[in-house]
């Protein structure tokens, strides 16, 4: 009774834990990822703030002279922490 329950387990975890990787992965180049500029980025902070939201930014990568520089990509606003209390 006890083998059948831990095989049956057993096979439950090894089923769900196996799931299928998508194929068709695109590599997004910089030509078609728009990097916010200084004064984009400063308004989109400003306007989190101004709605007592903390502002959350999203990187990416370009490559300059042989070495990656983060750039910015998207400003999102979140809950603060005092939001949860």
């Amino acid at each position: 009774m006890l083998k059948k329950y831990f095989s049956i387990i057993v096979i439950g975890l090894v089923t769900a834990c196996s799931s299928k990787q998508p194929e068709d992965v695109k590599m997004v180049l910089n030509k078609e990822m728009y990097q916010m500029n200084r004064q984009e980025v400063i308004n989109a902070i400003e306007d989190c703030r101004s709605v007592k939201l903390r502002p959350v930014l999203y990187h990416g990568r370009i490559k300059v002279t042989e070495r990656y520089v983060p750039i910015v990509v998207d400003v999102q606003c979140a809950p603060t922490y005092k939001d949860y209390n």
